[in-house]
């Protein structure tokens, strides 16, 4: 029953990451370029989204390593070396996705330092490079999820 909780709470923790990243996506695609709602947007609802996958993400890595832990004592901790390969894929995925994710949220409290002294301007190309980021992050999970569903089954 354990396991289980925890292999369930593994999945929805990334799919609530890789959720708020698409709908993250979406919303900035959405706002008109320069207008005040794509501004409060960078204001009020990235950071908020923003957190919300940060804490999936925390969530995702130790249910991650309970998870292998189980699956290790299950096991005596002898892995195939296909299983070892795509356990490797997917830790070098949440990795890159964690870098890219810190790099939006550094790019989004600048823009919001920005805003503060009425500079609007630059909000435009930091929101792309922002959707860009959590667009790059939305594919990785949902590679990093069928990668997952194999594992299961091995």
């Amino acid at each position: 029953m354990f396991g289980s909780a925890i292999l369930w709470t593994h999945a929805a923790a990334g799919a609530i990451w890789v959720g708020a990243c698409a709908c993250f996506v979406i919303a900035g695609l959405a706002l008109a370029t320069g207008s005040v709602e794509q501004r409060n947007f960078v204001a009020s609802a990235a950071p908020r989204i923003d957190l919300l996958g940060l804490v999936a993400a925390i969530v995702l890595l130790i249910t991650g390593f309970i998870n292998l832990t189980t699956a290790g004592i299950a096991r005596r901790f002898v892995f195939s070396t296909a299983f070892m390969t795509v356990l490797a894929i997917k830790i070098s995925l949440f990795i890159v996705m964690i870098i890219v994710m810190t790099w939006s949220m550094r790019i989004g409290a600048v823009i919001r330092a920005v805003l503060s002294r009425e500079r609007a301007e630059a909000v435009p190309g930091a929101i792309t490079r922002m959707v860009r980021a959590h667009l790059a992050i939305v594919a990785m999970g949902a590679l990093a999820l069928i990668l997952g569903t194999w594992l299961m089954g091995s």
